[in-house]
């Protein structure tokens, strides 16, 4: 694969193998920035070639600036190949859950019913799986809203669900008390986290698709540690101290979606 057949698939708008495309941005800044924004540079050059029409003044100088920018470590971060970079954001949040879940559990985990721990662990890190793998995958993204919107309502929505199931006896008949610290705890592991997927994102301004895959997998993740970690199972304590941060990452990443565009 050669940077003549990139901007050749862009103009005639024919596929080219994922792989071999992959394999090629990984070694490619270029080409990249075809690639960025779901392929809106990429698209837009391939339309004003196959159209004939003249390029915008100050296209290319653009560009120039954008590829002077790629040094450092996030720009090293940013081009390792896609499995490199799921596997940069996954190894630290097995290791984070596995610490602050597991190391630092529950008082009553001993009563924690075992088929509730695997199905919990499947499900979750499943979804949560999925969410990193669609987030950086360079696949065409034809169905982008309903890709992200289904990971998104289920994050959202199985915290919610397990605030009306405690898990043992004990936690049934607990307080509401403790729900701000729960949820300091579960938004300071899962920062570093959030940071990681910042760097390693190829996109100067996160899209949509990018915010809300990342509020999901992180609301999944932090509310997965405290499933573990918090044995207050008070209906009030878990809506407002562990299934309101999906919600809030959702925020997070939306404002800082939108501060990036202000301040362009």
């Amino acid at each position: 694969m050669d940077c003549p057949q990139i901007r050749d698939s862009f103009v005639n708008g024919a596929p080219l193998p994922l792989e071999r495309v992959q394999e090629h941005l990984a070694a490619c800044p270029h080409c990249r920035e075809l690639f960025a924004r779901e392929g809106e540079l990429g698209r837009s050059l391939g339309a004003h070639e196959s159209s004939g029409l003249p390029l915008a003044d100050g296209l290319f100088e653009q560009i120039e600036q954008r590829l002077a920018r790629e040094t450092g470590p996030r720009a090293w971060l940013r081009s390792r190949p896609t499995s490199q970079r799921f596997m940069l954001v996954l190894l630290p949040l097995v290791l984070l859950l596995s610490a602050g879940g597991l190391l630092q559990r529950r008082a009553d985990f001993a009563h924690y019913p075992l088929s509730r721990v695997a199905l919990l662990l499947c499900i979750y890190f499943i979804a949560i799986v999925l969410a990193f793998g669609k987030e950086l995958s360079e696949a065409p993204r034809r169905d982008a809203f309903g890709d992200y919107l289904g990971l998104l309502a289920f994050a959202l929505a199985v915290p919610v669900l397990a605030a009306f199931a405690p898990a043992t006896e004990l936690s049934r008949f607990a307080d509401s008390g403790g729900a701000a610290n729960c949820f300091r705890y579960g938004a300071l592991l899962t920062l570093p986290i959030a940071a990681l997927l910042w760097a390693i994102d190829r996109d100067e301004r996160p899209s949509m698709r990018t915010v809300c895959l990342s509020a999901a997998a992180l609301g999944l993740s932090a509310n997965l540690l405290l499933e573990l970690h918090c044995e207050n199972g008070n209906t009030v304590h878990v809506l407002l101290g562990h299934a309101s941060l999906g919600v809030a990452w959702l925020a997070a990443w939306a404002a800082t979606r939108r501060l990036i565009h202000l301040r362009k």
